[in-house]
């Protein structure tokens, strides 16, 4: 029997193709059989569907303050991936710290 494949690592990038915001190296990756909750699944896919809809705007926020919460939130939800899937190295594209999410002190 085939063994499922389950990456070793993701990271959290809202991007203009792809559903959930999560990607896997090269390529948009779907949460849906790693065992993630519903509701996490449904909200990045929400926060990078509010990503998307900036693409008429070339990908700018209304204001720096939307752009800042929407960062955040984004933050918040890698952290919440990396506590649903402890086994897989999560890491967060848009701030400036490059270390995987269990190497940074949670919000």
């Amino acid at each position: 029997m085939d063994v499922p494949y389950r990456p070793s690592a993701l990271r959290v990038m809202a991007e203009h193709i792809g559903d959930d915001g999560v990607w896997d190296t090269v390529s948009p990756f779907v949460l849906d059989d790693l065992g993630v909750s519903a509701g996490l699944v449904q909200r990045l896919r929400a926060w990078n569907s509010q990503y998307q809809r900036t693409a008429f705007t070339d990908f700018d926020f209304p204001t720096q303050e939307e752009e800042r919460r929407w960062a955040q939130l984004g933050l918040q939800l890698a952290y919440e991936l990396q506590n649903e899937l402890p086994d897989i190295e999560i890491s967060y594209a848009h701030d400036d710290d490059n270390r995987p999410m269990r190497e940074r002190r949670g919000p």
